[in-house]
């Protein structure tokens, strides 16, 4: 009897009442990578509205999908986190649990990665053929300046750096790291691995909305100014890391 295939590629779904669409993001998922060996990780933060559980039914009949329930504090970076130290693939990617993402473009972003032509693969907004279909222009004007902002200031190699669905090797982002509270932990993630030379490749896609439940996105001026101090203060460190690295360069000593 043969053993199964190694998993190639781990999907980490981190969830917080999404029982509307955890379903048909795993079908939808499951679908796109059937002829890749996978696992998909929900990591869940105790949703009350039982999105564990529905996935918990689901196992039932994919054999692929596990399930962990996080004890508090709840976290988006934090939930990404987990699911990626806890992994079994070699290849690591999340998204947005909300079906505001793409699941059939995990296969776009795996292409250059099992080619070994890039370090990471990033869904974006802002690379040819992509979009921000959400209809919200606050949220899309608040995006725009933020990444239009982390181009000029920190690397403008990469064109979405709030985007969220990223696909890396394991041991790579481990070695980067994910910090922060919610969105800027991908402008940290992309900006050190800019700054560190790493390839990043890009593939253009259409946000949409939300398809059920309610958003997390920024649409009000106060959780704009409260979520914006956040990801000014991660870009501002990201400028200081760059600046470190320019000195080093020229002065011939190790950046810290």
């Amino acid at each position: 009897m043969s053993s199964p295939s190694p998993v190639v590629l781990t999907m980490v779904l981190p969830t917080f009442n999404e029982a509307d669409n955890i379903a048909p993001l795993v079908q939808r998922l499951s679908e796109a990578l059937r002829e890749v060996p996978h696992e998909l990780l929900v990591v869940d933060d105790r949703s009350p509205d039982g999105t564990a559980e529905i996935a918990r039914r689901l196992a039932a009949g994919i054999p692929a999908l596990r399930i962990i329930e996080r004890p508090p504090p709840a976290g988006l970076t934090s939930s990404i986190r987990d699911g990626v130290e806890q992994a079994r693939g070699r290849l690591v990617a999340w998204m947005d649990c909300d079906l505001s993402h793409p699941p059939e473009l995990v296969t776009e972003l795996l292409r250059p990665l099992a080619a070994g032509e890039a370090d990471l693969a990033v869904a974006s907004r802002y690379a040819p053929g992509g979009a921000d279909a959400r209809g919200l222009p606050f949220a899309q004007v608040y995006s725009r300046i933020i990444n239009l902002l982390c181009q000029v200031l920190i690397d403008s190699s990469v064109r979405d750096y709030t985007s969220g669905y990223v696909m890396g090797r394991r041991d790579t982002i481990l070695e980067i790291g994910l910090n922060g509270d919610y969105g800027e932990y991908c402008i940290e993630l992309l900006g050190r691995a800019a700054l560190r030379g790493l390839r990043v490749h890009e593939v253009g896609y259409a946000m949409v909305n939300r398809t059920a439940g309610e958003s997390k996105t920024v649409a009000s001026l106060p959780r704009f100014v409260a979520r914006g101090a956040r990801y000014l203060k991660t870009v501002a460190r990201m400028v200081r890391l760059r600046l470190a690295g320019s000195q080093a360069a020229s002065t011939g000593t190790p950046a810290r």
